[in-house]
C-alpha cells in the first residue's frame, strides 16, 4: 500500500507528516512526501521573467531531510518534486503513483477555526476533484504562527548561502 503527504514545507507540513508516518508504519505502508512547485511558465510572464531554479532545489533538499529523519524512525519513505499546477499535480502524482491515501494539511484560522476555509484553495480543489480518499490533518498554529516559523526558516538558508 502506498500513501502519500501533499508537502508544501518542513514546518508546515511537520503534522501532516507526522500523522502519515504514524498511519504508514502501523501497516508498514510506503510514504511519498509530494511537492508539487509551480511552473512559473504557467503562472505569468512576471514569474517567468524572476524566476530560477531555487525553489525546486530548496523543495528537493527539504524533502531529502524529512525523508532522511522518516528512515531514522523506521518509515518506509520517499520524496519526489515535480513542477507543474499545484492541485492538480497533486492528484495527477497519486494517480500515477497507485496511492491509496492522500494526507493534506489544512490550516486553523483563528478566533472561528474551522476544518478547511475559502483561503486554503488548494484543499478545497482536492476534496472537490481529487478521486482518491483524503485525510485531512488539522494543523493548531495560525496561518500568522506559521508564516513567521518560515520566515526565521528562510532567514537560516540565507545566512547559509
Amino acid at each position: 500500500m502506498k500513501l502519500m503527504v501533499a508537502f508544501s514545507s518542513p514546518k508546515r507540513s511537520a503534522k501532516t507528516v507526522a500523522v502519515a508516518a504514524q498511519h504508514a508504519k502501523g501497516i508498514n505502508a510506503e510514504l511519498i512526501l509530494m511537492r508539487v512547485v509551480p511552473d512559473a511558465e504557467k503562472v505569468g510572464i512576471v514569474a517567468q521573467l524572476i524566476a530560477t531554479d531555487r525553489p525546486e532545489e530548496r523543495a528537493n533538499q527539504q524533502i531529502e531531510q524529512v525523508v532522511t529523519q522518516l528512515k531514522a524512525q523506521g518509515v518506509n519513505a520517499s520524496g519526489q518534486v515535480r513542477k507543474g499546477e499545484v492541485a492538480a499535480g497533486i492528484i495527477k502524482a497519486a494517480e500515477e503513483l497507485g496511492v491509496s491515501l492522500i494526507f493534506v494539511g489544512t490550516m486553523s484560522f483563528h478566533p472561528k477555526p474551522r476544518f478547511f476555509m475559502a483561503k486554503d484553495p488548494i484543499v478545497h480543489y482536492l476534496v472537490d476533484h481529487c478521486p482518491i480518499s483524503l485525510c485531512l490533518v488539522r494543523n493548531d498554529e495560525t496561518a500568522e504562527q506559521i508564516e513567521a516559523l518560515e520566515a526565521a526558516d528562510d532567514q537560516v538558508d540565507q545566512a547559509a548561502d
